[in-house]
């Protein structure tokens, strides 16, 4: 099951929102400002990470720039804390499943999360339209 977190409503989460609704991806999607991450959230979250904090927030928030401390001088319980009351710190939207995490609305990485059989079908349509015995996609790129 995909998971999508958010913390504003800005046109990244509305575009991933869409794009995975177009695309036959069954997701979850919640606000974490009015329902905020559990400690087990987060810390399967920074499981999935490949360089840890610096994949989860945002170091241009104002949210982030008004912090007394660096995030990188905090304990694990003190970071947990921290993202967990002040989820502006974190970037928009943050996509999860089993194994995977993307962070923002960027296409390469969002076609990750949708299913290897509609993947496959877009491939084999595109490759119709390459052969030139397909004129036009059925599915829609973005």
């Amino acid at each position: 099951m995909i998971k999508m977190y958010f913390h504003a409503k800005t046109t990244a989460v509305t575009k991933a929102m869409k794009w995975l609704a177009n695309h036959d991806a069954i997701f979850t999607a919640r606000d974490i400002k009015k329902q905020p991450l559990t400690r087990d959230e987060i810390l399967y979250m920074l499981s999935l990470t490949e360089d840890g904090t610096d994949d989860l927030i945002s170091t241009r928030s104002k949210a982030y720039k008004a912090l007394p401390n660096s995030v990188q001088d905090m304990g694990m319980n003190e970071l947990v804390e921290l993202l967990q009351t002040n989820p502006g710190i974190l970037k928009n939207p943050i996509v999860v499943d089993r194994n995977k995490l993307a962070t923002g609305f960027d296409l390469e990485t969002i076609r990750e999360f949708v299913p290897a059989s509609y993947r496959k079908k877009e491939l084999a349509n595109f490759f119709k339209i390459l052969n030139g015995t397909k004129k036009s996609l059925n599915v829609s790129p973005a």
